[in-house]
């Protein structure tokens, strides 16, 4: 007989993860023609963490990095 409770359990954290990935991948190909990978990249990192350390629920934490990304992205302040 097997155990459904686990069966069905997801784990978001990995999804967390991916949808991370997948946002900072397209930050950078779409705004690499103004500001260099690594600059892009190494101000995710710096509001991922940011995020993280204030976040009451984990699930917004992608939402919230790529909104703070595309403001500073569009304001010119990366």
């Amino acid at each position: 007989m097997t155990n459904t409770k686990n069966k069905n359990k997801i784990d978001f954290s990995i999804i967390r993860e991916r949808a991370l990935r997948n946002i900072r991948e397209d930050l950078i190909s779409n705004w690499s023609d103004r500001y260099s990978a690594k600059k892009i990249s190494d101000t995710f990192h710096n509001e991922l963490a940011t995020h993280r350390r204030r976040a009451a629920v984990d699930d917004f934490v992608p939402i919230l990095v790529e909104a703070a990304m595309l403001n500073r992205l569009r304001g010119g302040s990366l």
